[in-house]
């Protein structure tokens, strides 16, 4: 999906703010740095071995890493790509585990475990499933 109108802002606003964004998608990993970096959750300069993976990298041979390494992956990448439903909801958890408060936006079923688990669940109501709304603590309208 291309990025929305107003999301650079958006991101912008969210890190003057202290927060960090974190962008966790379906797409591939070369879309997803592109789209980052347009939206500004990657910035020029960063790493992007470091600041952005794919997230076959989380379950090497089929398995998830071990809390301590995942936990060490999650405080630094800003990208996450070609991640499963389950990857979502493994890296909230993760977040969770270092003491950081989660939210979480999604609007198909494959993002409702992660949405339920996430500190703040927001929904996208336009387009969103009636499973991702259930799932979620909020639904936006617009």
């Amino acid at each position: 999906d291309p990025d929305r109108d107003g999301v650079p802002q958006s991101v912008e606003s969210a890190h003057g703010a202290g927060i960090r964004v974190v962008m966790i998608t379906g797409d591939y990993l070369k879309t997803a740095v592109a789209i980052a970096t347009n939206v500004r959750i990657l910035e020029k300069g960063d790493d992007v071995d470091v600041s952005a993976v794919d997230c076959a990298r989380l379950r090497p041979g089929d398995a998830y890493l071990d809390h301590a390494r995942m936990d060490a992956l999650t405080s630094s990448v800003r990208v996450f790509a070609r991640a499963r439903p389950e990857d979502k909801l493994e890296i909230v958890k993760s977040l969770q585990r270092q003491g950081f408060v989660t939210a979480m936006t999604g609007d198909g079923v494959n993002d409702a475990p992660a949405l339920n688990q996430a500190n703040i669940g927001v929904a996208m109501g336009i387009q969103g499933t009636e499973v991702a709304k259930g799932a979620s603590d909020m639904i936006l309208t617009d």
